[in-house]
């Protein structure tokens, strides 16, 4: 430790301190001194004026209430905001899960009418083809009955010649029936 003389209103004082913190200690005597300059001149109560002076341009340039740590007020500061974006956080997840909940309602929604609209071309299908199939089988019993009967003019002749091209085109067309009976067989 080393002794360092300062002068205060006038008045010398001798303090002890480091050696390497006899520069600061110097800077604030000549800061308490500017504010004792200012005062009325009783000593002991212009220091004490001034040293309330030079605490409060401390607390003031610190940005805190005298006896406030600036730690902590930073802390709450930095509590305060991080709060607000857990809050904000918490309300984007909100709308997400809510958003999350309709798109998952929509999905199953149409999902059902999508069953529900096969189900029903199902249906649709299924009754064409009976229908088809219906038609064929009325169409291959006619065809049936007519190749059982003998056609009245299957001896007949038109005009004096008798049509030779008549029963293949019958035969050429049961065929057809046959085999679209045998394709919507197939597609049932």
């Amino acid at each position: 430790m080393s002794k360092v003389e300062i002068a205060i209103g006038g008045r010398d004082f001798a303090i002890s301190c480091g050696p390497e913190d006899e520069p600061r200690v110097r800077a604030l005597v000549e800061s308490i001194n500017e504010h004792y300059q200012a005062v009325a001149p009783r000593f002991s109560q212009n220091l004490l004026f001034a040293c309330l002076r030079a605490a409060d341009d401390v607390y003031e340039k610190a940005g805190v209430a005298p006896g406030e740590d600036p730690e902590a007020r930073q802390l709450r500061e930095r509590l305060s905001a991080v709060e607000h974006e857990r809050d904000r956080l918490e309300a984007a997840l909100s709308a997400a899960t809510d958003a999350r909940g309709r798109l998952e309602r929509d999905i199953k929604q149409v999902r059902e009418e999508a069953h529900s609209r096969n189900d029903a071309e199902a249906r649709a299908q299924a009754e064409r083809i009976a229908t088809l199939e219906k038609r064929c089988a009325d169409l291959q019993h006619r065809l049936e009955d007519a190749q059982m009967q003998e056609l009245p003019f299957a001896g007949a002749t038109s005009g004096g010649t008798s049509d030779p091209d008549l029963l293949p085109a019958l035969e050429r067309f049961a065929g057809l029936l046959e085999t679209c009976a045998d394709k919507l067989e197939a597609r049932a």
